[in-house]
């Protein structure tokens, strides 16, 4: 009795050691702003990161770390809101979170201090699932030549 208790610990114990290292299967990403980015001069990096890449269905975070109000808005300064997301006003330490579900590009910036701008890239996830794939493919042909 007490080896089957002791085995059974063992295993649950391999599990959960698994899934703690094991990445996850979404890479979502947090985007902060730059200190002082309230005031100009932070240009290109206002937003860090800057730009990102993800796969659709992933989620991107922004976090208000710094001491002012900011947004984090679709579109551009000079073309104004795409309506794509839009955080409204994030207080100091606020956060924001977007699930994108498209691929595309998205274009981001602060409506309150316009010179702050970033860059979601979203990826399909169609890429991800073709590279595996053709990854077991090439394990299957492995298999195979090595039956032979």
């Amino acid at each position: 009795m007490k080896m089957s208790t002791l085995s059974s610990l063992f295993v649950l114990m391999s599990v959960v050691s698994m899934i703690a290292i094991a990445p996850s299967a979404f890479a979502d990403v947090t985007v902060t702003n730059a200190p002082g980015s309230s005031t100009p001069g932070c240009e290109p990096n206002c937003f860090v990161p800057s730009t990102v890449t993800i796969e659709a269905g992933e989620t991107v975070t922004w976090d208000n770390t710094d001491t002012a109000a900011h947004t984090a808005t679709a579109g551009s300064p000079a073309d104004g809101p795409s309506g794509a997301f839009d955080s409204s006003l994030m207080m100091v330490d606020g956060s924001f979170s977007f699930t994108f579900d498209s691929a595309g590009t998205y274009p981001y910036f602060c409506m309150v201090h316009p010179w702050m701008e970033g860059t979601v890239i979203v990826e399909a996830e169609a890429a991800h699932d073709d590279h595996a794939e053709e990854m077991g493919h090439m394990e299957e042909k492995g298999h195979d030549e090595m039956e032979e």
